[in-house]
């Protein structure tokens, strides 16, 4: 029981275990468990796991069946319309399941990473460009965008995504002390 105790400790910063083990062991086995398909859905938008329960099972997949699937798909963009297919998983779901299996070409579809994207890439004023919610607006706006933000500061589009993310929460946490 202590042994079980102290493995259970990795899951304790969820990111760092879905970033760290996962995208191997999709790698090796082409599909996901329950389990770590549900640790993303969780990480993402804690909110929206039972919907996407619920969804699976009225598409008759598990997380299983659909990641073999996802695995299967010829092109990125087929992969995330398999997922957008899923009641309750939607662009913004299926981009942290994406960016977790394939961390090299997806980024996560975040309001605060858009915040921060559009601060440093676009205009000030979000409103002009409101954040893309659908799979033209992820492939032809945001990844583009991503990628050559990380180009341009040397980075790797998971360390921008986590630095646009940390910059928008920084940003919302300092208007709170005016």
């Amino acid at each position: 029981m202590a042994n079980k105790l102290k493995l259970s400790s990795k899951y304790y910063d969820l990111g760092n275990y879905l970033f760290r083990y996962v995208p191997a062991k999709f790698a090796m086995q082409s599909t996901l468990n329950a389990f770590d398909f549900y640790a993303i859905v969780t990480w993402k938008s804690n909110r929206s796991t039972s919907k996407v329960k619920d969804g699976l099972k009225k598409a008759n997949l598990t997380p299983r069946t659909l990641m073999a699937k996802i695995s299967a798909c010829t092109s990125d963009r087929d992969r995330m319309s398999e997922l957008d297919k899923v009641t309750g998983i939607g662009v913004p779901i299926a981009s942290a399941i994406l960016t977790v299996c394939y961390p090299k070409r997806f980024t996560i579809l975040d309001y605060r990473a858009w915040d921060a994207l559009l601060l440093f890439h676009f205009k000030k004023n979000k409103k002009d460009k409101p954040m893309p919610n659908d799979i033209a607006g992820y492939f032809d706006t945001y990844l583009p965008a991503c990628k050559a933000m990380a180009k341009k500061h040397n980075m790797k589009l998971r360390d921008l995504d986590k630095a646009m993310w940390g910059f928008s929460k920084q940003e919302s946490i300092m208007r709170l002390t005016k």
